[in-house]
């Protein structure tokens, strides 16, 4: 963390006070507004840059221009040397924790392939995800199986439209098993992105005669095999391409329902540090064959997330690393 080495330099002091404010209140947003996620989301991972020492009180100006000459292009995680590592990229949220384990063979956080382990634990439900999974800045692709436990909904009786106050019922808790595959495509744009994904999801031990809310979309499904597809419109601003926002939209379909569940919102990140990142999502129903209401009805997300795997060059605790925007 940026602090000032010589007493009497008031600029230095006064600019790693606002850096030191800028993240508190960073973190502050983040933990006051939580959404559930799902264990087994791939997302490209873009990085940003290597980490230096702070900077002398004398030479401040020349040593930020210096330090951001030096960066990698494609930010920090994509240089180094190939190699077998363990890797995490953490989320936590004011209503979610997300540990998020990867082993594989590569350059961890940009090009890699093998093997995810996460959970996911929120008011609603838990959640253990594990699979395998190939990773680069434009292209994802996993495959893996879910083990999901409802805290209060219940497995569902069939009718053609329910009320979130249908979902909690007097039988046990609603636990299955699901698999998923997940495809995530980004085309790069001047200054912007286009970002496609494409779930196709089974569950593979809900009763044959009842429908189940599918924590991880947020919506209620009446077959075992169904489709999730996501596209987003994404803006790359600030100083290294920091901070990215746009559209999301979300369609879940083929549920055996006849009618798909259509939602749209905004979405947000900012890469904080090379380690440390903001990011939030709140996609709205549109269109849907219940009414479930916000709380039940929106895919919302808000939270930090940290990455580090062994072998980089600065590894860095969530707190420490220098901030980018």
């Amino acid at each position: 963390m940026c602090r000032p080495l010589v007493r009497n330099n008031h600029r230095a002091s006064r600019r790693c006070r606002l850096s030191q404010h800028a993240l508190g209140v960073s973190v502050a947003l983040c933990v006051a507004v939580g959404g559930p996620g799902r264990a087994s989301a791939t997302e490209p991972d873009v990085s940003s840059a290597k980490a230096a020492t702070p900077p002398s009180p004398t030479t401040e100006g020349s040593n930020a221009r210096s330090w951001r000459k030096g960066r990698p292009g494609y930010g920090y995680f994509s240089v180094g040397e190939p190699r077998w590592f363990l890797s995490t990229k953490t989320d936590i949220g004011g209503l979610y924790f997300k540990p998020y384990l990867s082993f594989g063979y590569g350059l961890p956080h940009w090009i890699w392939a093998g093997v995810d382990l996460n959970a996911i634990t929120t008011p609603e439900f838990t959640q253990f995800y594990t699979g395998i999974r190939g990773s680069t800045p434009v292209f994802d692709v996993a495959l893996g199986v879910r083990d999901t436990y409802s805290f209060w909904k219940t497995f569902l009786d069939p009718r053609a439209s329910y009320v979130a106050s249908d979902l909690r019922g007097t039988t046990r808790n609603a636990r299955y098993w699901a698999g998923e595959g997940e495809v995530v495509g980004a085309i790069p744009l001047p200054h912007s992105a286009i970002l496609l994904d494409y779930i196709a999801v089974v569950t593979l031990d809900v009763p044959k005669d009842k429908y189940v809310y599918e924590e991880s979309y947020r919506a209620i499904v009446a077959q075992p095999f169904f489709q999730v597809m996501r596209v987003a419109v994404v803006a790359r601003l600030m100083r290294e391409d920091a901070l990215k926002v746009g559209i999301l939209t979300e369609l879940v379909t083929a549920t055996g329902r006849g009618g798909a569940v259509f939602r749209m919102g905004p979405a947000a990140s900012i890469q904080l540090t090379d380690h440390l990142e903001m990011l939030g999502a709140l996609s709205l129903c549109v269109a849907s064959p219940d009414h479930l209401g916000l709380a039940l009805g929106a895919y919302g997300v808000s939270g930090l997330r940290y990455r580090w795997a062994t072998g980089e060059s600065a590894p860095k605790f969530p707190w420490q690393g220098r901030l980018i925007p």
